[in-house]
This record gives C-alpha cells, structure tokens and sequence, in this order.
C-alpha cells in the first residue's frame, strides 16, 4: 500500500483534526492541575489524573523511575496545555459539518458517571450532552502497565442520522532538549502500513507531513518514554504530523461512523504512555497485534543484528548482575 506524503492528498470528504490555534494563559503546572476538576488513575507502574476539562490525558508518573541516581523523585511525564511544557493526549470526534453539529472539545467540561478513580479492571465513563439530541461517552480502561483503552461512543437521540469522524492527537507545546546524536531518533514517529517514518521536530516546523494507512500507530518518542496512538483495526486513517503554536501526532479515521436516529455509534483508540523497557514494548506488539510497534526503539541501521545482541547481554547480565562481565 502507497503511503501519501503530500498536503494536497486529503481527501475531500474526510475532515482535518480540528487544531485550535488560540493562545492559553500560561501557569504552572501544579496550578494547572489543582485549577480543576480530575479523574485519578493507578496500577503497578503508573499514577497520575485526566481532566475532565477535554478529558484530557496530562499528568502521569512513573513509580519505578527515578529522575536521577540516588533521588527519591520519580520521573513525572506529561503537562496540562496551559503549562509551558504543555503535553497532552486527547481523542474526539471530527465533521464535515462543523456548523451543524456541536461537538466536544478540549475546552469542554466532562461528567463522571460512576466510578471516579481509574484502575486495573474498574474502567471509568465519561459524559457530555450537547443539548442537540447527541450524548457522547468516553470509557476509560487501563491495564496493568502503560496502555490506555477508549472507547468513544455516541448515543442520537435527534431526528436525523449522523456521520462523524473519530480521531485522537498528541499535542507538545514545546520541542524538548533532544539528545544530539544521529543513531538515536527523538521526534515524531510511526508505522503507516508497512512503512516506518520518522521526523524530527525541526523538519514538521519547517513543513507538515501526511500519510493515509491500512493499518499503523503513530506517535511521539524521546530516549527513555513514548506517547503514541493506535487506531481501531481494520479502519483506513489518515496520520499528520504537523506544527502550528505546537508540535501534534494525530490520526483520523477515513471512513466515518454512521449513527442512525435513535441508536448509538462507537470508535476505539489505544493510548501509550510508556516507559521503553524492550520487553515491555515486544509484549504490547504480540498481544495487541501492533505491527512493528518494537521499533519505537531505536535500534539503529544493523536492527537485524543489535537487537539479538541486546538480549545476550541482557541475558548474561541476569546471570551475573554485572554489565561489565556481560559486555566482554
């Protein structure tokens, strides 16, 4: 399958990603996060909130990893938007007919339904009602390590059938110190077919790129930790990485959801925010059948040959917790 790296290749029927150029209020990012309502999430590896204010995902720790040797602070990932180093995730819905219908934004202010702390196994909803005959409803489901699970649905209760178009986007207000050095890729990456693509943040600045896949995942790497997105299956989207007052990663569906009156429509999204342990990211590959998901990490030109010589040290290193007798 040809992948599309033109602005001009958009289809006329599938909508953009709605980009919201307006400028935010900067504060703090502990101002941010007290400023309003959260939903709090927890398992083993992970803890941190979604606001319910886009019901985005902006605030995550990492409990087995420290920011340095010898500190007790853990590394803190992600910001909300109206913090400098803002960096978020978020999913929605697109239409063709922005005049017609009100859809949620990240300005919108979600409802819990139920339970309000996210766990392993106690999923969370929530709600908004936009006033016109459509109810929109986000589950959110973690598991036991990094990955997220949406499930977007949309409930019409109005007269006429409807057609929109899901998508989700990572948006990173600022480009981060990056790690000068040509084997190790930090930017913009995914998997659009078969295909893997990666851009720095300089070269979206400059100019936009845009793929339409079969099949794929898209995301935001640094050294240590990932963002990224994994469309439904077997459902043809269009990814774009682009830069306008902010760096963003997203996917639309091509096709769009139709919703009879009086029925409801739903759209899901996995969600990464990951540390890169090798086998952490080989387990998500197999279990969630995402093709080439290992090589969001950097392997560099010799994969074939740096990656089996990773597990023999790694292998000699649990044997004799050395990495010096391991390396020789």
């Amino acid at each position: 399958n040809k992948i599309a790296q033109n602005n001009s290749s958009k289809s006329s029927s599938t909508p953009s990603v709605n980009i919201d150029n307006k400028k935010i209020p900067k504060i703090s990012r502990q101002d941010a996060i007290s400023s309003g309502k959260r939903i709090k999430f927890e398992n083993e590896n992970v803890k941190g909130s979604i606001a319910l204010k886009g019901g985005l995902i902006d605030d995550i720790v990492f409990k087995k990893y420290k920011e340095k040797l010898g500190s007790e602070k853990k590394v803190t990932y992600l910001n909300p938007a109206e913090s400098d180093d803002g960096y978020f995730i978020e999913t929605g819905w697109a239409s063709s007919n922005l005049g017609k219908i009100s859809l949620p934004t990240i300005e919108t202010e979600w409802k819990v339904k139920g339970n309000s702390k996210l766990t392993l196994n106690n999923p969370v909803t929530i709600e908004w009602d936009n006033k016109s005959g459509l109810i929109f409803r986000k589950i959110i489901e973690i598991d036991d390590k990094f990955l997220f699970r949406f499930t977007q649905e949309i409930k019409n209760n109005s007269r006429e059938q409807i057609e929109l178009y899901p998508y989700a986007q990572i948006t990173r207000n600022q480009d981060p110190d990056v790690t000068d050095f040509y084997i190790l890729h930090e930017g913009f990456i995914g998997v659009f077919d078969e295909q893997l693509e990666e851009e720095g943040y300089k070269d979206i600045k400059d100019k936009k790129k845009e793929y339409t896949s079969n099949e794929g995942w898209l995301g935001i790497t640094d050294k240590y930790w990932l963002t990224a997105l994994v469309p439904e299956k077997n459902q043809p989207f269009k990814g774009e990485f682009i830069y306008k007052n902010s760096f963003r990663a997203n996917y639309i569906q091509n096709k769009p959801v139709l919703i009879q009156s009086n029925s409801s429509g739903i759209s899901k999204t996995k969600v990464f925010v990951a540390a890169k342990e090798v086998k952490v990211i080989d387990g998500y590959a197999e279990s969630e059948n995402i093709n080439k998901f290992d090589l969001t990490i950097d392997w560099g030109w010799f994969y074939f040959f740096t990656k089996p010589l990773f597990f023999i040290m790694n292998y000699l290193f649990e044997l004799t917790k050395n990495f010096g007798i391991a390396i020789l």
